[in-house]
């Protein structure tokens, strides 16, 4: 048989079994929608970086770049274009700002360029012109930034809010999506190289020296480069790395937001073909008969094989498509990309960013999806009784259940051990946990319909008996039933309990953090909530202000940056040496935290994240290297979590700071207040007094703790959406499946009423099925939800090194069992009450 014959058989018979189609199309559709759309979230975030770096460095694939924010002076731009095999170098002087409009601020990344980087051909300047313009400072920024913000090339000038200075710039030109693709959605603007260095008060220095090294020199120059990296000046060393570092970095830091995207991404994909397997169940009886007659007619079992697959592939790309088309508009309008606190440290755009790989995986996932269900009755084609399909079949459950049994036991002792010894295969673990619960919730099945029986014995009403009959004739279709709803619970539970334990740990964080005064005063905008862009003062004067306000006791110098640490771009945390808590003890993962903050205090010892310490084989005591501008020996004092920025953190006193940084510039002033003064009320007079003139902000440490805490939300809360859609596709396949079942059992019921049962009892029966199968699922999923939050915790706290507050989620994982069970079953009801209509007569089409 052609495959063109065996397609053109499936649509003749799909007219037989549409409702039962079309519930397997919207299954494996809904699992396909929520796996694209959460891999384009995932995507969009690493390609925003991928694109932003690549249209500014081109063709470059060598960088000279500073090891802090005050960058190195121009004139290693002359030794660079100096060494043998350099074809093109490329100044770049990149400065973290806030920019006004006449409609709101938003932060942004200044890149100051020159002509040479034309040179390089990276799309971003392609089309603007980098040359000074004549008597004029301007900006060129992507149009979506410059809507967002109220800034017209015609309109009034934008405020510019630089490492505390304030400058009024120009628009001189847009450029639009046809322009520069999706880097139109990135938050960064361009300006002449001259103009941002008088701007930043970076007068003569750059940030990174972008390098196309001639055919064949690449090993040279970058030989070369690092001579000039290594030598001695006053700014410190300098780094040569390749011109995609900044994606190398990002994919470091976004690793446990991506892995966990993935898990979701997979579960979905579960429970999609969880819903597919159920809806082609409903048709298996048809399949068989269409094999029986296909065999009996002479057609070999390869033929036979071949109508299925075309029902399969029919199914299959129906289903992506449809998906697809969901996917598209949860990734529009649900699931964005959001960076959260990793904004902080990289310029993450918006954009939407749809590459092959996502359509690809969710092509795939949803194919295979179809062709596992469709040939769910294989055995009957390979069968060498041509009437196999429709013959009677002896029952293999009791030879089956025992191994069955004995994997899911495996697979569950593997889920400990996981937790127990290697809580980095914490993906491995839930996984492990997947197939243990499909492998035992049989069992769990077989447990509740033998009470059900007992409990049957014991009621006068016959809802108990005829209950447990009907389950018991739908054995695999029960089964199938009660694992969409595990499954769904199973995942859902276990990442939402985990998500609550992370949320009190970074919210634990975000409050030690700030614990140590009670307003910060630093340059405004979401660039600078880590504390990581220096300022500068002139003679002190700021600090000198703020120090003879009414309520002022005193103001201390706090400093910070963000350095790269091998691949993980580090957040360094200096606070004043008598700052209280200089440790927080909440955030000290081994070692004593009183002795930590002591060592700390007195200078040459840091706090260091475990992430790190375990990068670099260092432990409590050990020195280890800083490659801070001026590289210095530090030794650690304790072994910390990563307090909330998930590449890593360091925690060192400011005096040790300023001697690694060679600056002695704070980022942020820590304002103490004396006894009884408002915080509020002492930072609105530090705006009034200051604000204007030095161009920073007064913010209450309740105040900074508060938008913390909401980036922290942002940057969660995809997963909650997914885990929530998870539940909702569930409970909807469960009841979509449950409604055609008893829509097929029609007969049966209008014979039970023939026997003299009344639609009342028939309904209250449905009820009872709907409840039992959806129940034992759910709490089935339940109970290995909550060692699948124990494996997530201990996952983000010891090798992505969150702060977590492990608890038992008990609460999250009901709420999970509570949507699933109370949506599933108020669902079907209502089929159940149509159904019970039906008339006596209807028993006759039995």
């Amino acid at each position: 048989m052609s495959f063109g014959n065996a397609f053109h058989l499936y649509l003749v018979r799909l007219r037989a079994r549409l409702a039962q189609e079309l519930l397997a199309l919207l299954g494996i559709a809904a699992g396909v929608a929520l796996l694209f759309a959460s891999l384009v979230a995932t995507h969009s975030l690493s390609g925003s970086i991928s694109q932003l770096n690549a249209g500014i460095v081109g063709r470059a694939s060598l960088q000279l770049t500073a090891r802090d924010a005050q960058g190195f002076p121009a004139s290693v731009l002359s030794e660079v274009r100096r060494v043998p095999g350099v074809r093109v170098a490329a100044p770049l002087l990149e400065v973290n700002g806030q920019l006004t409009g006449t409609r709101a601020s938003a932060p942004v990344q200044l890149v100051g360029a020159d002509e040479a980087l034309k040179a390089l051909d990276g799309r971003l300047v392609r089309r603007v012109e980098l040359s000074a313009f004549p008597g004029l400072g301007a900006l060129v920024m992507p149009a979506p930034l410059a809507r967002s913000i109220g800034a017209r090339t015609t309109g009034p000038e934008l405020a510019l809010q630089l490492a505390g200075r304030r400058s009024s710039v120009a628009l001189f030109a847009t450029v639009s999506g046809s322009q520069v693709g999706a880097l139109a959605q990135s938050p960064i603007a361009v300006a002449p190289l001259e103009f941002l260095q008088q701007l930043s008060g970076l007068a003569g220095r750059l940030t990174r020296i972008l390098i196309e090294p001639a055919p064949g020199a690449q090993t040279r120059v970058r030989v070369a480069l690092r001579r000039i990296a290594r030598e001695p000046r006053p700014e410190g060393v300098l780094n040569v790395q390749g011109a995609d570092w900044e994606v190398r970095l990002f994919a470091k830091a976004a690793q446990a937001t991506n892995q966990s995207t993935a898990l979701f991404a997979l579960i979905s994909a579960l429970v999609g073909f969880l819903f597919a397997f159920n809806a082609v169940l409903l048709t298996v009886p048809q399949r068989r008969r269409l094999i029986a007659d296909l065999r009996r007619d002479g057609y070999t079992p390869r033929a036979v094989l071949g109508v299925l697959i075309a029902d399969a592939l029919g199914l299959g790309i129906a289903a992506c498509a449809v998906g697809l088309l969901l996917g598209e508009e949860l990734s529009i309008h649900l699931f964005h990309a959001t960076p959260g606190y990793l904004s902080s440290g990289f310029a993450i755009g918006a954009e939407r960013i749809v590459g092959w790989q996502p359509i690809v995986l969710a092509l795939a996932g949803g194919l295979v999806a179809a062709v596992a269900a469709v040939l769910s009755p294989l055995r009957d084609v390979r069968s060498r009784d041509p009437l196999a399909a429709i013959a009677p079949r002896a029952s293999t459950g009791r030879a089956l259940s025992t191994p069955i049994a004995g994997l899911g036991g495996a697979a569950l002792a593997v889920s400990v051990a996981i937790l127990l010894a290697a809580p980095a295969l914490a993906v491995v673990g839930i996984l492990a946990l997947t197939l243990a619960l499909l492998a035992l919730l049989p069992l769990a099945l077989a447990a509740a319909l033998w009470l059900l029986r007992r409990i049957a014995t014991l009621l006068t009403g016959a809802s108990a008996h005829i209950a447990a009959m009907e389950l018991r004739s739908g054995g695999a279709r029960a089964a199938a039933i009660s694992a969409t709803c595990a499954i769904a619970v199973l995942g859902a539970g276990s990442i939402l309990a985990s998500r609550g334990d992370l949320l009190a740990g970074l919210d634990g964080a975000a409050r030690d953090v700030n614990a140590i005064t009670q307003v910060w005063v630093a340059p405004p905008g979401s660039t600078s909530l880590l504390l990581t862009e220096p300022f500068a003062q002139p003679a002190g004067e700021p600090a000198a202000v703020i120090s003879r306000l009414p309520g002022v006791r005193s103001v201390q110098l706090y400093r910070g940056a963000l350095l790269d640490v091998a691949e993980r771009r580090a957040w360094v945390l200096a606070p004043p040496p008598d700052a209280v808590p200089l440790i927080p003890p909440s955030q000290v993962f081994t070692g004593d935290a009183a002795r930590a903050s002591a060592e700390v205090g007195r200078g040459g010892w840091a706090m260091v994240s475990l992430a790190l310490a375990g990068e670099q084989h260092i432990g409590i005591g050990d020195l280890f290297r800083l490659p801070s501008p001026h590289p210095t020996r530090l030794r650690v004092a304790a072994i910390g979590t990563n307090i909330g920025w998930a590449p890593g953190a360091i925690v060192m006193n400011a005096s040790d700071f300023a001697r690694a940084w060679g600056s002695p510039q704070p980022a942020a002033y820590a304002v103490g207040l004396s006894p009884g003064v408002s915080a509020q009320a002492a930072a609105e007079k530090i705006n009034k007094t200051i604000g204007a003139r030095y161009g920073l902000r007064a913010q209450t440490a309740a105040a900074r703790r508060a938008r913390q805490e909401a980036l922290t939300r942002q940057g969660l809360g995809r997963l909650t959406q997914i885990a929530t859609l998870i539940l909702i596709a569930a409970a909807l396949a469960v009841a979509a499946v449950m409604g055609a079942m008893i829509s097929q059992r029609r007969p049966r019921l209008a014979k039970l009423k023939l026997e003299g049962f009344s639609p009342a009892l028939l309904w209250r029966t449905i009820v009872l099925e709907s409840v039992l199968l959806v129940g034992v699922g759910s709490l089935a999923g339940a109970l290995l939800a909550l060692l699948g939050q124990r494996l997530l915790d201990q996952a983000l706290s010891h090798v992505v090194n969150y702060p977590v507050v492990s608890s038992l989620g008990v609460v999250a994982v009901l709420q999970s069992v509570a949507l699933v069970t109370l949506a599933a079953v108020a669902i079907v009801a209502l089929p159940g009450r149509l159904a019970v209509r039906v008339p006596a007569s209807a028993a006759m089409e039995e």
